[in-house]
């Protein structure tokens, strides 16, 4: 049976205690705080191929051996997991619109249900940062090639990645491929270098690397665009790099509470291997993947025969380290982008689940390694968990800071957030409701006490950052009115002063207790700000 682990939900405990001193918080005097508890069980979805990289599906549960942290990690939870390529799959009734809002009003709740947990799903983000214009128009032919080789009931999500706007959704999950390739041939992307014409002699993939741009003559570079000077050179790569692990990030964030493993194919040229080996940063962000149990593919846009690759013949280092290190797979030096997705996906639709209870949760990042007693056999599987619960995770990401939310375009959901916008003279009124299931509320003398921060950006086309205001919040709840508010949520208001040239507003919550953050963008199109 597909994703054994999507019929089992997590047993909670409800605990009431004056105070929580293993979460090393104090509650107020004389108030009732109330804790969860949960058993959290770990599933690592395996991918078994043999020396001629076709899937293996024939392992029992004993060949199996799990290492948790080097010893030996007994597991009661073991399907295999098959999909029929050669059959004819019916396409899944298609999943409902999400309902229309209001004019002005716009919302991170996401009313469209997700793909069945049984019902296989990829995301593909292409990317426009790392790489040439005409690498980003080959990687579009490609995805848009591969609606046609997708099984019928394949939903797919397709992401790009833009210059200064972030991870910006053109498809949700969907197996209209029409859609798909309509939403694709539509993008146009923005402040991308065209590809040098190759001297003779420099080899196929121009022989450069970054370093050899860093070391070139730094007479007449550039400011802007144009032949770059060895330190603007640099940045470029960190911000490049840089806006690639938040992306990441902000999906292993999103993702994490989904059950069963998630396939995402970055297609991309990649960036030095130097920036993510040694870096702390990258490795918190691996280790968020792998806790998702998030498998990053990576997909080469520059192929053979391509232009001299757009950091460096070394980027492909790159690719492989990210895929390995979340039990991707790496697919290069090929020239069909279609063809490489597609096998991808067939792939990782054939797949063992193994999975354990955990007993104790000591919050500590776990590594994981899966053995199989059959020698010359390639495992692909996720490296590693955090052993905790939701509830430790908000606590433990509580410090975070609240920017981190509004990098990508992707909204961050961790607090629930319908907001309206209206334009009243030279001021934006911004009405917010917030979820009251994801805020923290503390009980004190009768009455009910919020606290969340709050974050208002206001960005021009180009993703620059305009205004920012930023602000920290307490509401009370009295008792006449709990009620209204466990129905309705929080209703806060702010305004914000309109700038010249501000064509959208980003917003961001924070609850100051849990840590949960929630993020939404709105356009702005009211003549006060032209």
């Amino acid at each position: 049976m597909l994703r054994l682990l999507t019929a089992m939900k997590c047993a909670l405990a409800t605990i009431v205690l004056p105070f929580l001193v293993a979460a090393g918080l104090h509650a107020q005097e004389g108030a009732d705080v109330v804790l969860r508890a949960e058993t959290r069980v770990v599933q690592v979805d395996v991918t078994v191929r043999n020396s001629q990289g076709k899937p293996v599906d024939d392992l029992k549960q004993s060949d199996f051996t799990i290492l948790d942290n080097g010893k030996a990690r007994p597991f009661t939870i073991f399907s295999m997991n098959r999909a029929d390529l050669d059959a004819a799959q019916p396409a899944p009734e298609p999943l409902p619109e999400k309902p229309a809002l209001p004019p002005n009003v716009f919302s991170n709740l996401s009313e469209r249900p997700r793909p069945a947990a049984d019902q296989h799903s990829t995301i593909v983000i292409l990317d426009g940062v790392n790489g040439w214009f005409e690498s980003f128009v080959w990687g579009s032919k490609g995805i848009q090639g591969l609606m046609a080789r997708l099984p019928a009931d394949e939903q797919i999500a397709v992401y790009v990645l833009a210059r200064h706007l972030g991870l910006i959704q053109l498809a949700d999950y969907t197996t209209d491929r029409t859609k798909l390739k309509k939403a694709m041939a539509a993008f146009i992307p923005r402040e991308l270098d065209p590809a040098p014409v190759a001297e003779p002699g420099s080899g196929v993939d121009g022989g450069g690397t970054s370093e050899d741009r860093e070391a070139g003559d730094s007479a007449g570079c550039r400011v802007s665009r144009g032949k770059p000077c060895p330190v603007e050179l640099k940045l470029e790569i960190r911000l490049a790099s840089e806006q690639v692990r938040l992306t990441f990030s902000a999906l292993a964030e999103r993702l994490r509470t989904l059950p069963g493993r998630k396939s995402v194919f970055w297609v991309t040229e990649g960036f030095p291997p130097q920036l993510i080996r040694g870096n702390p940063a990258w490795e918190k962000t691996i280790a968020d993947l792998n806790d998702a149990n998030i498998a990053i593919n990576t997909v080469d846009t520059d192929g053979l025969g391509g232009p001299q690759r757009y950091w460096g013949a070394g980027a492909i280092l790159t690719m492989q380290e990210i895929a390995q290190q979340t039990g991707g797979k790496a697919f290069f030096h090929r020239n069909d982008i279609d063809g490489a997705l597609a096998q991808g996906i067939a792939d990782s639709r054939t797949n063992y689940t193994l999975g354990f209870y955990l007993g104790d949760l000591d919050s500590d990042y776990h590594e994981l390694k899966v053995r199989v007693d059959r020698p010359g056999l390639e495992l692909d599987y996720r490296r590693g968990y955090y052993a905790q619960t939701n509830a430790m995770h908000d606590l433990a990401t509580r410090r975070s800071e609240l920017e981190s939310a509004v990098i990508n375009q992707l909204d961050a959901t961790g607090v629930g957030i319908t907001a309206s916008v209206e334009a009243k003279g030279g001021d934006f009124v911004v009405h917010l409701k917030l979820s009251p299931e994801s805020l923290t509320l503390t009980q004190r003398d009768g009455e009910w006490n919020g606290k969340i921060e709050e974050l208002f950006i206001e960005k021009n086309d180009a993703g620059g950052e305009l205004a920012h205001v930023k602000l920290e919040r307490q509401f009370g709840i009295k008792a006449a009115g709990k009620a209204d508010y466990d129905r309705r949520g929080a209703v806060l208001t702010q305004s914000v002063r309109a700038v010249p040239g501000a064509t959208k507003l980003v917003i961001a919550v924070r609850d100051s207790v849990s840590g949960r953050t929630g993020s939404l963008t709105a356009p702005l199109h009211f003549g006060a700000v032209q």
